[in-house]
C-alpha cells in the first residue's frame, strides 16, 4: 500500500489484537471498538460501509442505533491513535471516505501480513527444492509472530471468521514444520509434540502421518501402526497418505530413519563453579484445565532465543489462578532454560509492595554474583542483572505485578531469556509484551477441579449438588479449591450441605477453609483503588442485574456517561468489572457479593437511596419514552399516577429501538422497582408506573411472568406503606397481566380490587383502565351486557381525560360486546370511531383498530367488508411482529371464510397462524382449533376435525371457559 500516513503504527492480529507507536502500546479500548478495529485491519486501506462493519462486528445483535455505534467505536480508536498523530488531521490513519471508513497503514506493519509473507516464502523455498533446514527456520520464524489464538476475546462473525482462517493456517503450516523435522530427525520431543497436536486436532492425515514416523523413528513400531489404526475411522475416506505410510513401516523402510539428531545450537553452558537456580513454586498435582491457554503460553516460550526477549504478562480478577497457570508453564517448560529458573511474588495487591531493587539483588545473588559487587542503586542492579544474564537462557516468572513500573527493572535484556509475569489488571505499559486475559473455568473444568481434590466417588453420588456447589463459586478456581478442600477435610459434609450454605446471601463466609477467603483475595484489589473508583464499584452493585448499561450507570453515579466510562473502563482494566457486550457492564457473581458488602458497610442509607432514586428517575423516563415511540402513546397513558421525574432518560430512535431497549433493560428495570420496593424512604409511584410501562412495550409472554411477580410484589409493599395510588395500579397490572396470561379467575378479582381503591382524580386513569381489562374479562365468558357497560364507562372517562388512543381502544371493545347484546348500530358507530381515533396513533393501533372493526362488522352482517379488514390487519400486525393480534386477526379472517362455507380457504387461513397463537394465546390457540375443526368438518374430515375440536375442548376447560366449552362440546355432538 506504500507509506499512506501510517508509518511508525504497528498491529498484532496474531493473539488479542494489539497496537504500538514505537514502543508505546496503545490502549484500543473496549471489545466491540477493537473488533470495529479488526474489520478496518482486514480489508488492507480499503473503505469498509458502516453496514459491512455493523455485520462484522454485531451480526444479528446488533444495537439500537448501529450507526452512533460504529461512530463512537470509530471516535475512541482516533483518540487511541492521537499519540501518533497528535493535532495533525492529515497523520490520522483512521479516516472517513464516503459512507466509510479506512484505516490506513503500511501492510508490512501488520503481524498477519508479515505471517502471510513467511508462509509465501516458505512455499516458494520448497518449490525450489531449498534445504528441508532453511525452509524450517522460515516456518519457525513465522510460529514466533503469534502470541495466541487470533483476535482473542473479540467478538462478532468478522472476528469468528478471521480465527478460523488463521487458526487453520497455523495449524496447517505446523504440519508442514514437523514434517520437516521428521525429515531431519534432530528433535528428541517430536513425539509428544506431535501427540498433543494430534489428540488436539483429530482427523487431520498430515499430524497423523507425522506422530506416526516420529514414534517409528523412536523404535515404537508398534505405537506408530496403532496410531493409524485409531485414526483410520476420523480421517478422510479419500487419504492414502497415512494408510501408504503405514505400509513403508511395515516393510521397515530405511528411508523413514534420519542421519541422527544434530546438537542444538545456541546454548550457553552453565560454569563449573556455579549451580542454575530453580526457585519455581511446585507445580499443582490437580492442575486442570486451561489446555489453550498454556498452549498460548508454551509457544511463545519456545520462541526464546529470538530478536527479543519474549515476555508473556498473563492478567485477570483475584483468585482465577493466574499463578497456578504461569508455574504450571513454567514447569513444562523448564528443559528450555537450563541456565535456571527465577521467581518472585511482587505482592503488586499489597500496600508496600517490595521494592524492584530489594528483588534484583535476590536474583543477582541466585545467578552467582557476590553479594560484596551488588550495588545499592536499583538502576545500576539492573544494568548488572542484565548483563549476569547475557549468553544465558532463564526463564523469569514475576508474579503478581502492580504495573508496568513495577517489572520494568527486572527484565533481562537477553534474547535467550523469556518472562512470565502475572497480574490483576491488564500491564498495557510493557512495550513488546503478549497480554493474554484468564477468565473464569468453563462449568466442565471447574467440575473436574472439585472431582480431583474430592474425589470421582463423591462426586458421582450428589451429581446435582456438584454442579449447584461450582456454579455458587462463580466457576472461580480459588473457590473451587477452597470448598473442596473442606469436603476433603471433612468426610461428613455433603456435597448437599454445602450447596445449602452457598445459597444465602452471606456466601463469601463459606468460601473460606480457615487460611484462605475469597474476599481476602477481592479485598486485595478493593483497598488499592482511588475514592472515585471505589465509590462506583460500589454503587453500581446496588441493581441486582447481570450487567447495566452505560446511561444507567451514569445515573447511578450521577456522573456524565464520558466520566462513567472512564470510571468503568478501568475497573475493566483492573478485572473488577466485566464488559459483556457494547456499553455494558457487570460483575462477576462472588465479586457483586464483595461489592454488596462494600456498600453495604461504606455507602451510608442516604447515598444508597439517592443512587436508587436516579436509577429509577432515568429508568421510567426512558420507559416512556420508549411507550411513546413504541405505540404513540398519549400522556394519559404514559402516566397513570402522574409521577414526576427529574430526568430527561435516554433518547429513543424509533419503535423498534423502543422494543429493543425494554427487552435489554427489562432486568435492569426490575431491579430497580425491587430497590425502590426495599427502600420505605421512596415513593412507589414511579416504580409501579415503570413496571406498568414493561407490560406496555413488551407484552410477551416470557415477559408477562416476571411483571406479574413484580405487580404483586409493588402491591403486597403498598398496602403496607399504605400508599392507596400504586397500589391500585400495582393491582391493575397484575390483573392484566394475568389475563394475558389466561388466568382469567385471579385476574378479575385482583382487577376488581383495583377498581375499589380508585377513589379520587389521581386514579382516574388507573380506573379507566382496569375498566377495559373488567370488561374483557366478562367478555371472554360470554357476559356480553356486562363487558359492554364496563368498557362503555371506560370510553367515557378516556375521552374527558383527552386520551384519544385509549378512548378509541375502549370503543372498540364496547362495539364488539355490545353488538353481541343485538345493539347492531350502536356497536357500528362505536366501531367506525374506534377505528378513526386509533389510525392517528402509529401503525400498531391503527391495525387494533381495525381489526376491532373487522370483528364488529362480521356480528353486524358485512362479512365482506369484515374480511378485508381482517385481512388486511392480519398483514399490518405481521409486518410489525404483532404476534398475538396476528394470530387473532387470522383467526377472525378463518371465520368468516368457514361462516361463508369457503372450508379451504378457512382451513389455509387458520393453519397459517395457528403456530404464532401456541406461542402468545392459549385462548387464541383453542380458538383456531375450533375454526380448524369446524372447517375440515366442512371439508368431509370428520377424523381430524374431532381431533382437533378435543384438543380445542381441554383448553377452554383448562381455562375455565365454559360457555365456549359447551359450543365445542356442540360442535363434537354434531359431528358424530
Amino acid at each position: 500500500m506504500g507509506d499512506m500516513g501510517g508509518a511508525g503504527l504497528r498491529f498484532g492480529l496474531l493473539g488479542p489484537l494489539r497496537a504500538w507507536y514505537g514502543e508505546r502500546e496503545l490502549e484500543l479500548g473496549r471489545p466491540q471498538q477493537r473488533a470495529v478495529l479488526a474489520v478496518l485491519l482486514d480489508a488492507a486501506g480499503r473503505t469498509v460501509a458502516v453496514p459491512v462493519l455493523v455485520e462484522g462486528v454485531w451480526g444479528g445483535a446488533a444495537p439500537a442505533d448501529p450507526r452512533k455505534a460504529v461512530q463512537l467505536a470509530v471516535s475512541r480508536l482516533r483518540t487511541a491513535f492521537r499519540p501518533y498523530a497528535g493535532d495533525e488531521p492529515e497523520r490520522m490513519p483512521l479516516v472517513r471516505v464516503g459512507d466509510g471508513y479506512a484505516l490506513r497503514v503500511p501492510a508490512a506493519e501488520v503481524d498477519a501480513v508479515a505471517w502471510q509473507a513467511l508462509l509465501a516464502e516458505a512455499e516458494e523455498l520448497r518449490r525450489t527444492d531449498a534445504p528441508p533446514r532453511q525452509v524450517r527456520e522460515v516456518l519457525r520464524g513465522a510460529q514466533r509472530l503469534w502470541a495466541g489464538e487470533p483476535l482473542a476475546g473479540l467478538p462478532g462473525p468478522h472476528a469468528e471468521a478471521v480465527r478460523a482462517r488463521l487458526a487453520e493456517q497455523r495449524i496447517s503450516a505446523k504440519e508442514t514444520q514437523l514434517e520437516l523435522d521428521a525429515e531431519l530427525g534432530d528433535r528428541t520431543d517430536l513425539t509428544a509434540e506431535a501427540a498433543a497436536l494430534a489428540l488436539e486436532h483429530p482427523g487431520r492425515p498430515r499430524l497423523t502421518t507425522v506422530l506416526m514416523r516420529a514414534l517409528y523413528q523412536a523404535g515404537r513400531k508398534a505405537e506408530a501402526l496403532a496410531v493409524y489404526e485409531d485414526a483410520r475411522p476420523t480421517l478422510p475416506p479419500d487419504e492414502q497418505g497415512p494408510a501408504e505410510l503405514q505400509l513403508r513401516i511395515l516393510r521397515e523402510d530405511a528411508t523413514l530413519l534420519p542421519a541422527g539428531p544434530a546438537p542444538e545450537p545456541g546454548v550457553v553452558p552453565a560454569a563449573d563453579t556455579w549451580r542454575a537456580p530453580d526457585q519455581l513454586p511446585a507445580s499443582l498435582p490437580d492442575f486442570t484445565g486451561r489446555v489453550e491457554e498454556v498452549e498460548t503460553l508454551a509457544d511463545r516460550l519456545s520462541g526464546a532465543g529470538g530478536r527479543a526477549v519474549v515476555v508473556s504478562a498473563l492478567d485477570g480478577m483475584g483468585g482465577v489462578g493466574k499463578t497456578t497457570l504461569a508455574v504450571h508453564v513454567a514447569r513444562q517448560a523448564r528443559e528450555r532454560f537450563p541456565d535456571g529458573q527465577l521467581f518472585a511474588d511482587l505482592r503488586g495487591a499489597d500496600h508496600n509492595p517490595p521494592d524492584p531493587g530489594t528483588v534484583l539483588a535476590g536474583f543477582l545473588r541466585a545467578l552467582g554474583v557476590d553479594p560484596a559487587e551488588i550495588p545499592p542503586d536499583t538502576g545500576e542492579r539492573s544494568a548488572l542483572f542484565r548483563s549476569a544474564l547475557t549468553g544465558r537462557r532463564v526463564l523469569l516468572v514475576l508474579d503478581n505485578a502492580a504495573d508496568s513500573g513495577h517489572v520494568e527493572p527486572l527484565l533481562p535484556g537477553s534474547a535467550g531469556c523469556a518472562v512470565l509475569i502475572t497480574s490483576r489488571h491488564r500491564l498495557t505499559g510493557l512495550a513488546g509484551a503478549h497480554q493474554l486475559r484468564l477468565d473464569t473455568l468453563p462449568p466442565a473444568q471447574a467440575l473436574e477441579l472439585l472431582t480431583r481434590i474430592v474425589g470421582a466417588e463423591r462426586v458421582a453420588a450428589e451429581p446435582a449438588a456438584a454442579e449447584e456447589v461450582v456454579r455458587a463459586c462463580g466457576l472461580l478456581p480459588l473457590a473451587v479449591r477452597i470448598v473442596a478442600s473442606r469436603l476433603a477435610a471433612d468426610p461428613s459434609l455433603t456435597l448437599a450441605a454445602l450447596a445449602e450454605g452457598l445459597r444465602h446471601e452471606h456466601r463469601l463466609a463459606e468460601l473460606s477453609d480457615g487460611e484462605r477467603t475469597v474476599e481476602a483475595t477481592f479485598a486485595l484489589s478493593y483497598h488499592r483503588l482511588d475514592p472515585e473508583l471505589a465509590r462506583a464499584f460500589r454503587l453500581l452493585s446496588l441493581p441486582d442485574a447481570p450487567d447495566v448499561p452505560l446511561s444507567c450507570a451514569a445515573a447511578l453515579l450521577d456522573r456524565t456517561e464520558d466520566q462513567t466510562d472512564l470510571l468503568l473502563e478501568e475497573l475493566v482494566d483492573l478485572n473488577l468489572l466485566h464488559s459483556p457486550r457494547f456499553g455494558r457492564y457487570g460483575f462477576h457473581d462472588l465479586v457483586r457479593a464483595y461489592a454488596r458488602g462494600r456498600l453495604a458497610d461504606e455507602e451510608n442509607a442516604a447515598d444508597r437511596t439517592a443512587a436508587t432514586d436516579r436509577l429509577l428517575d432515568f429508568c421510567l423516563a426512558t420507559a416512556r419514552s420508549a411507550d411513546q415511540a413504541a405505540r404513540k402513546a398519549e400522556p394519559a397513558e404514559l402516566s397513570l399516577l402522574g409521577a414526576l421525574v427529574a430526568s430527561p432518560g435516554r433518547t429513543i430512535a424509533d419503535g423498534a429501538d423502543a422494543v429493543q431497549w425494554m427487552r435489554d433493560q427489562a432486568e435492569v428495570n426490575a431491579a430497580a422497582i425491587a430497590l425502590s420496593c426495599a427502600d420505605p424512604t421512596l415513593p412507589l409511584d414511579r416504580a409501579a408506573e415503570l413496571a406498568d410501562r414493561m407490560g406496555a412495550v413488551i407484552p410477551e409472554r416470557t415477559q408477562t411472568g416476571v411483571i406479574v411477580d413484580l405487580a404483586g410484589r409493588l402491591a403486597r409493599e403498598a398496602e403496607a406503606r399504605g400508599e392507596h395510588g400504586p397500589l391500585a395500579l400495582a393491582r391493575y397490572l397484575r390483573g392484566s397481566m394475568l389475563w394475558h396470561i389466561n388466568r382469567y379467575t385471579e385476574s378479575q378479582e385482583e382487577i376488581r380490587r383495583a377498581v375499589e381503591l380508585c377513589t379520587d382524580e389521581r386514579t382516574e386513569r388507573v380506573l379507566a383502565k382496569a375498566l377495559i381489562t373488567l370488561g374483557s374479562n366478562a367478555r371472554i365468558h360470554g357476559r356480553y351486557a356486562e363487558a359492554a357497560e364496563h368498557a362503555g364507562r371506560a370510553a367515557d372517562l378516556f375521552h374527558r381525560l383527552g386520551a384519544q388512543r385509549a378512548e378509541g381502544s375502549a370503543l372498540g371493545e364496547f362495539a364488539f360486546s355490545a353488538a353481541q347484546t343485538g345493539r347492531r348500530t350502536e356497536a357500528r358507530d362505536a366501531a367506525e370511531r374506534c377505528a378513526h381515533l386509533m389510525s392517528a396513533s402509529g401503525p400498531v393501533s391503527a391495525a387494533i383498530g381495525r381489526y376491532y372493526l373487522a370483528r364488529v362488522l362480521r356480528l353486524c352482517g358485512d362479512p365482506e367488508a369484515a374480511l378485508a379488514h381482517a385481512v388486511g390487519a392480519r398483514e399490518e400486525f405481521t409486518t410489525l411482529q404483532v404476534t398475538v393480534f396476528a394470530a387473532a386477526a387470522g383467526d377472525l379472517a378463518a371465520r368468516i371464510h368457514a361462516e361463508a362455507g369457503r372450508w379451504p380457504l378457512a382451513v389455509d387461513a387458520a393453519e397459517a397462524v395457528l403456530p404464532l397463537a401456541r406461542r402468545t394465546s392459549a385462548a387464541l390457540e383453542a380458538a383456531l382449533l375450533r375454526t380448524l375443526g369446524t372447517a375440515l368438518t366442512g371439508l368431509g374430515r370428520p377424523r381430524q376435525a374431532r381431533a382437533l375440536l378435543t384438543e380445542a375442548l381441554e383448553v377452554y376447560r383448562r381455562l375455565g371457559l365454559d360457555e365456549d366449552a359447551a359450543q365445542v362440546e356442540e360442535l363434537l355432538a354434531r359431528s358424530g
